[in-house]
């Protein structure tokens, strides 16, 4: 062969290889390509992508004209504010991020019927996970007009029911279950319905709330939710001896427990996870943004909050904590609420009645009871019965009520202190605001206490709060406290002038199935210091009773007792005393005519086949 011909053949040759090369290398890289599509991984880096591209655009390039640039700032503005807010309890804010996840997903990215499966494999139930039956259950709930989606769920499969092992009983959903619940619906989707849960899915995993979006955004049937409080916190060998012996050889870490309280029920969502600790930290950092100046950094380690929704938001995060956790307590399914609603145990119209006669007779009202035993709902429900001509207040170290929202034709203004306008300063300036009554929202230290006794002592006409006292004795002497009532020889007129403060207490209970109730009502009643002898008497009948009553007052430890109005017995509730006198006297001043005999038929007890009436 001639050289020539030798270096034709091998640049031909080379040619070939070349060109054989390439045409494997471009499949190789297009089988990559439609791998990295059709993953939801890469819908969320797109979609991502897409938000900066629109955020960082630089407008003067664009030459476009006056009323176009502004219309494209406008988008850019409101785009950026939507991304900062959505996972606040901003729902106008997410609905404007999930649009725009739709249409990336749809134009930019050009899902279809065929591509969209890949993502999220609709068409086949083996390969669902038991999160995407989940959220497309939630879905299917909220598309027939139910804002109560985990409610209904939970509803047509039991998924609340009591559970039990060998620990004891517990509240638990696995991913078992929810495969269970998905096969009785029929969840035929349209080809919309597939990209509006896509959508929702690449939205949380991007710049929502992750796992629980739904439940923290969405659902009102959920009393609260909670994350990273169960599991380990690293991955610790110490116990891995223990951890054979039991079988147990991979615990479940803290970003991959959820918890929701439903009514009343502390139920494990073992089927839901942040998957990542990164995961949850973001969410935690999301949840303490709102109201709120700066970042929540290690060296505060922990904050209380709200949403923009009004729910209260507590996080905490190292090195204050053991791991990264939140705690959402949900407010807004309380708005609609009644009394009716909440008590609904046989008799329940004794203590619904003695609430709504407490109301509308200018008691003080003092909702006492554990955690998440229903307090704030029932003083948000008896707001309802306050008439609309009388203005109500309220005052709160942070803004938890939103009554404006419950009862938007009410007179009502919120109010929460400041470092330049503390509680003293905020009470004066509500006595000129025309307040009939004031709610002090719940009091949680002394010092509110305190200001609370100020607030009574202004001369307001009615006061609701709520707190934690165990019992009526430890309600007055938590007031006696904060006043320095045991530290000085005026203790006894301290406490005397706290009873008469103090009207009713109504004292609620959660069970450890759930259900909460009004375990008592009961009125603190004062003995009255202003006695005198029968008729008048200045004799020697006279100068013997004012003796005798004041060796009574000498032998009491106490300048008042408590009577329970209404007690919880047996599941029914039942109304064993009347009011006192003196607070019958109270309610009936401040009743119109029209309704005082009702009042006193109310106020009423059968003893020994006879009524007496007081």
């Amino acid at each position: 062969m001639k050289p020539t011909e030798l270096i034709v053949s091998i640049l031909l040759l080379t040619c070939v290889v070349i060109t054989i090369f390439y045409i494997f290398k471009a499949k190789v890289e297009f089988d990559e390509y439609t791998t990295k599509i059709y993953s939801l991984d890469y819908a969320c880096e797109q979609f991502k992508d897409t938000i900066k591209n629109i955020i960082n655009m630089d407008m003067d390039v664009l030459n476009l004209n006056k009323r176009d640039l502004e219309n494209r700032r406008t988008l850019k503005r409101s785009l950026s504010n939507a991304i900062r807010k959505c996972s606040q309890g901003d729902m106008y804010s997410k609905n404007i991020v999930m649009a725009r996840a739709k249409n990336t997903l749809l134009n930019i990215m050009k899902i279809n019927e065929a591509s969209i499966e890949d993502i999220i494999p609709f068409h086949d139930n083996e390969k669902l996970t038991a999160k995407d039956k989940f959220e497309i259950m939630m879905y299917l709930q909220k598309q027939n007009g139910s804002h109560k989606m985990f409610q209904g769920i939970c509803e047509m499969a039991k998924l609340d029911k009591l559970l039990k092992d060998s620990d004891g009983y517990y509240y638990s959903i696995s991913d078992e279950d929810i495969n269970k619940a998905y096969n009785m619906i029929n969840h035929s989707l349209s080809f919309d319905d597939k990209l509006n849960v896509l959508a929702q899915r690449v939205y949380e995993e991007t710049y929502g709330l992750s796992a629980v979006d739904l439940l923290i955004m969405e659902d009102i049937s959920i009393d609260s939710i909670s994350g990273g409080v169960s599991g380990i916190t690293t991955n610790n060998y110490i116990y891995m001896e223990d951890d054979i012996l039991s079988g147990s050889h991979k615990k479940s870490q803290t970003h991959e427990s959820i918890w929701v309280i439903y009514k009343g029920k502390p139920i494990h969502l073992r089927f839901l996870s942040f998957r990542t600790n990164e995961a949850i930290r973001r969410i935690c950092k999301n949840l303490a943004e709102h109201g709120r100046i700066g970042h929540l950094t290690s060296a505060e380690g922990g904050i209380k909050t709200h949403l923009a929704d009004g729910s209260r938001v507590t996080v905490f995060r190292p090195n204050n904590a053991t791991q990264w956790t939140f705690f959402v307590r949900k407010f807004a399914n309380t708005a609609s609420f009644e009394l009716g609603d909440l008590i609904i145990d046989k008799g329940s119209h004794y203590p619904i009645d003695l609430i709504k006669w407490a109301i509308h007779g200018c008691v003080n009202l003092f909702f006492s009871g554990d955690q998440n035993s229903g307090k704030t709902t029932y003083t948000r429900a008896a707001v309802k019965e306050i008439d609309k001509r009388q203005p109500i207040r309220t005052l709160e170290a942070d803004f938890e009520l939103y009554l404006n929202d419950a009862y938007s034709d009410k007179n009502i203004l919120g109010t929460r202190p400041s470092e330049r306008l503390p509680f003293p300063k905020l009470i004066e300036l509500l006595k000129s605001s025309e307040a009939h009554t004031i709610l002090f929202g719940e009091t949680e230290s002394l010092e509110h206490a305190k200001h609370l006794i100020n607030l009574l002592l202004a001369g307001t006409k009615r006061v609701i709060t709520t707190g934690h006292w165990p019992t009526s004795d430890e309600l007055v002497s938590y007031f006696v406290h904060s006043l320095g009532g045991y530290s000085n020889s005026g203790s006894g007129n301290i406490q005397s002038m706290v009873a008469r403060l103090i009207h009713l207490d109504v004292h609620c209970v959660k069970e450890n199935d759930g259900h909460r109730h009004i375990e008592r009502i009961t009125e603190i009643i004062p003995y009255d210091s202003e006695e005198r002898s029968p008729d008048g008497d200045k004799g020697v009948i006279g100068h013997l009773w004012e003796i005798s009553h004041y060796l009574k007052l000498l032998a009491r430890e106490k300048s008042y007792y408590t009577r329970d109005i209404i007690t919880y017995e047996d599941g029914s509730y039942k109304m064993i005393n009347p009011i006192s006198e003196g607070l019958a006297k109270v309610i009936l001043h401040n009743l119109p005519p029209d309704k005082r005999q009702a009042f006193l038929e109310f106020n009423s007890i059968i003893q020994g086949g006879e009524v007496e009436a007081v």
